[in-house]
């Protein structure tokens, strides 16, 4: 039996290709590769809809199947993309209702909108990522540079406890070194107050 792998959602790319579409772009979750599933802009609406946190006015298809799926106390546990032919995904709905588990044939993108909307995770078989997954090298992150807020003087206590240690040590430099000795005295307050609370 084929193993599945997970996958995660890296975004939606508008096709110029093909007028209407976009890109559906889906990445191993423990891995370099990703590959692309051409869908509907209603779907692709759906979906970013979803990710973004916005509601449309009245409910969308695949927010009428979530909800349906609801009231009738049935789970979507995952979504697989288990086989393609001609450039085509296929997947399955793996439901479960009362312990019975359900297996449902869907389009991928209505899958994976259904899946955003129930937090399930999406896989793909194993040997279909072999065939379209390609790889991408790894960016390097770097070491993240601590940033001092531009209105340093206009910030109070409040606004200062909330800042890292390590911004405080780089803001009480700053003004150290641009002579703001009031404004480093309260920095340094504030440095102390997170020592106590440590």
């Amino acid at each position: 039996m084929d193993s599945e792998i997970k996958l995660t959602i890296t975004g939606l790319v508008y096709n110029q290709t093909v007028v209407g579409t976009y890109g559906l772009v889906l990445s191993e979750e423990n891995g370099n590769r990703r590959f692309s599933v051409m869908i509907g802009e209603p779907e692709a609406q759906s979906i970013a809809l979803k990710m973004n946190n916005k509601k449309s006015p009245r409910p969308l298809t695949h927010d009428l199947i979530h909800s349906i799926l609801n009231s009738f106390e049935a789970v979507l546990q995952k979504v697989v993309i288990y086989d393609m032919v001609n450039d085509v995904f296929f997947s399955e709905l793996y439901i479960v209702k009362e312990g019975n588990p359900l297996v449902i044939d869907a389009r991928t993108s209505d899958a994976v909108a259904l899946a955003v909307r129930s937090d399930c995770p999406i896989y793909i078989k194993s040997e279909i990522l072999e065939i379209v997954g390609t790889e991408i090298e790894p960016i390097e992150v770097e070491e993240p540079k601590v940033v001092a807020p531009e209105n340093v003087e206009e910030l109070s206590e409040d606004d200062l406890d909330l800042l890292s240690p390590e911004t405080l040590d780089e803001m009480l430099e700053l003004a150290i070194n641009n002579e703001k000795y009031e404004l480093a005295v309260t920095i340094r307050d504030a440095i102390k107050r997170k020592k106590k609370i440590k």
